[in-house]
């Protein structure tokens, strides 16, 4: 299987500090993304912490079943968040940290996702983006709802509000794609 990937982050004009994290491991078909909840306490360590515990909970699952390699994303989120939950009571500075994750599995013909929060995976074909994940968050509720449009929601004063994340409750529940 030949892929093609690349990375960059960049902590905007607003904020101090970057508070992206992210992995590429080609050889094993896991890429993740995670994005520290902006303007809370260490969300650079939340999704640096969320990143290594899901790569290294996932462990080498290329000769499992579809349904063994989602339980163990699944799980592997999971075993992210409560790690960092619990790190936020034990050091009072770190209370409400949280992040973002979105973690794929690739395999030569096809792949699974495990994702909480707003950032998205998207699939390229025929040379256009198609959207795979649904954000967590206020705006796209509401969308859900019927309560706005997509193109309200795009410039929504609470478009940045998401309402799933990884770190901040003691569980949380990834949707798998």
């Amino acid at each position: 299987m030949f892929v093609t990937c690349a990375a960059g982050t960049d902590k905007g004009i607003v904020r101090s500090l970057n508070e992206d994290y992210h992995l590429m491991r080609v050889d094993r078909g896991v890429f993740i993304v995670a994005d520290g909840m902006g303007g809370h306490a260490a969300g650079e360590v939340a999704s640096e912490m969320a990143v290594e515990i899901i790569d290294d909970t996932l462990g080498d699952f290329r000769s499992l079943p579809d349904t063994e390699v989602a339980g163990r994303l699944f799980h592997a989120i999971q075993s992210a968040n409560g790690a960092i939950f619990r790190r936020t009571l034990v050091e009072q500075e770190k209370k409400g940290m949280g992040t973002t994750a979105t973690a794929l599995v690739l395999f030569p013909k096809r792949y699974l996702i495990g994702q909480v929060g707003d950032s998205r995976a998207y699939v390229l074909r025929q040379g256009r983006l198609h959207q795979i994940t649904r954000d967590h968050s206020y705006v796209q509720e509401q969308v859900d709802a019927g309560l706005l449009t997509p193109e309200q929601a795009g410039t929504h004063p609470y478009g940045n509000v998401i309402t799933r994340c990884v770190g901040s409750n003691e569980e949380v529940v990834p949707d798998i794609y």
